[in-house]
């Protein structure tokens, strides 16, 4: 009887099995991510959004209240879901908040902020400094060469809570003393109290002085190692008159740098006329009193492959600013209206022979393509696709020097403003105006440029743009010559190094937005990245 059940239970556990191998399952659902595109709270310094991990990191004002901040803006994937919030809501961030978005499936996501807080003291004579936040009351060491007087500290200037903190003063006697101005004279013998008022609440910091031993020593951490200069810096005891000697490495002679700015215990000064790729020695001087060499190499002065528009090859009815497929740097806007060269549609970017400022230039025209305004353009990057109207662009080349400027030849006869999408309908019939821009990066990737879904860098807010400069001339009328412009770039950042750089130039500034003059013509030629401090001074 035993046996005859077992077979029963094994022929039951079977049919499903039967069953599914009979009736496969076509009702699957498809997978589809859920990706948040872009997110903005009230407040917000930048964004960070990591697809990769599922995560948005926010950098906060230091003003903005960071436990009810309102959502300005949040897009997702289409055809997703979220229930936790939208623009308009309020949300906590003071801890990461979890958000779910749903599609066929759910997708975690984590926001998360940060509020950086710049805090910060000067006194006369100081080395550094160190707070602790986490103190009560908290607390801020001001470290200053031996050599000083602390009976009469001179404080240059004091900020230790957020913007909109009101310092109320210092406590003497158990009275608080009002801070009218700065610098501010104390007797630092004894500990001493400031205190802010700061949304209601009142916060005290300890104030105290340390005397340490300062050594002429050169501070490698503050040095700036470019091309063709260096920004240097040193530590001394803040007496006597200090500078700077440095040398190419291995040679005798040592060149002196008197031309210096000393401020407390730190002089800094900009050694120029640097070889490129050259190691060198620097020692900083006082008296009879040598620090220790420190050595140094200075940074490439790399050039833009083909920056000059030379070289030029063609693939099928296209051409391209590069010697050949294997040096791909520039590419342009042609291969998006390729399928239309048989109706008659030219090319708006062609490799110009005779109107030159020398070998070949870059001819860039405005023009009609179908539907739409297609603009003359040329770019560091590569042209992926066509994406509706527009296009799909990678901007962006490896690159990993830091020039001063850009600087080159162009010539420009601008049409009126006769095209244009709803947006930028105000601008019909105003000259339009060309635009050549630098961007030096330390994205990961180069950036994918989408015209017809809006998708472009954020010039003013992007993290990653570590130097940035443009050039839109204020042409009236077609010019005769070429002339020369030069782009200097602003940096953002001076510690971090480019891993990419964006050139672009453009026949109608507007063109990514389907907007512009038909007939607008823009030359380019002989593009060259500046180096030298002197030479971008003078031009």
């Amino acid at each position: 009887m035993m046996k005859i059940v077992n077979r029963l239970a094994a022929m039951a556990a079977a049919v499903p099995l039967l069953v599914s191998c009979l009736f496969e399952n076509d009702m699957a659902y498809p997978r589809v991510y859920a990706e948040v595109l872009s997110f903005g709270v009230a407040g917000q310094e930048s964004v960070t959004i990591d697809a990769s991990r599922n995560t948005v990191s926010v950098v906060l004002e230091e003003t903005a209240d960071i436990t009810r901040l309102e959502v300005t803006d949040f897009t997702f994937t289409d055809g997703a879901v979220c229930d936790d919030m939208g623009p308009g809501s309020v949300i906590d961030l003071s801890s990461p908040k979890k958000i779910v978005l749903r599609t066929y499936q759910d997708y975690e996501w984590t926001l998360s902020a940060t509020q950086p807080v710049d805090r910060h003291v000067g006194c006369k004579g100081q080395v550094s400094y160190e707070l602790f936040l986490n103190q009560n009351p908290r607390q801020v060491f001001v470290y200053i060469a031996d050599n000083q007087d602390i009976t009469s500290i001179v404080i240059n200037d004091v900020k230790l809570e957020p913007e909109g903190a009101v310092l109320k003063g210092y406590e003497q006697d158990g009275e608080i003393v009002p801070i009218e101005s700065f610098p501010l004279t104390l007797d630092c013998n004894m500990s001493r109290y400031f205190v802010y008022e700061y949304k209601g609440e009142e916060i005290r910091w300890q104030f105290k002085v340390i005397l340490t031993e300062v050594g002429l020593a050169v501070s490698e951490s503050d040095c700036n190692i470019w091309a063709t200069f260096a920004d240097v810096a040193a530590i001394y005891d803040g007496t006597g008159s200090p500078y700077f000697r440095y040398r190419a490495s291995g040679s005798g002679s040592w060149t002196d740098v008197r031309d210096v700015d000393a401020s407390g215990t730190t002089v800094t000064a900009t050694i120029d006329g640097l070889l490129p790729e050259t190691g060198y020695e620097l020692m900083a001087v006082n008296g009879d009193t040598e620090s220790d060499v420190v050595t140094f190499i200075t940074e490439a002065a790399a050039q833009v492959v083909n920056s000059d528009f030379d070289d030029w090859y063609q693939e099928s009815n296209v051409w391209y600013p590069n010697a050949s497929a294997d040096s791909f740097i520039w590419d342009t806007a042609n291969k998006g209206v390729a399928g239309f060269s048989s109706w008659g549609v030219p090319f708006p970017t062609s490799r110009e022979e005779s109107d030159v400022k020398s070998g070949c230039a870059v001819k860039m025209v405005s023009q009609n393509a179908i539907a739409v305004l297609a603009a003359g353009n040329v770019y560091t990057g590569k042209f992926i696709k066509t994406s509706g109207l527009g296009a799909e662009l990678d901007w962006g080349t490896p690159f990993t020097s830091r020039p001063l400027a850009l600087k080159g030849w162009y010539k420009y006869a601008p049409k009126p403003i006769d095209k244009s999408d709803t947006d930028h309908a105000g601008l019909k019939g105003k000259l339009d105006t060309c635009q050549i821009q630098i961007l030096l990066t330390s994205w990961t990737e180069p950036f994918k440029v989408n015209t017809s879904e809006g998708d472009f860098v954020d010039f003013d807010n992007d993290p990653g743009i570590i130097a940035y400069g443009k050039f839109e001339p204020n042409v009236s009328r077609a010019m005769q010559d070429y002339e020369e412009f030069v782009i200097d770039l602003e940096y953002r950042d001076l510690t971090r190094k480019p891993t990419y750089i964006v050139i672009t130039a453009c026949a109608s500034k507007y063109g990514d937005y389907f907007t512009g003059g038909v007939g607008s013509t823009l030359f380019v030629d002989e593009f060259e990245l500046v180096y030298d401090r002197v030479q971008e001074e003078k031009l």
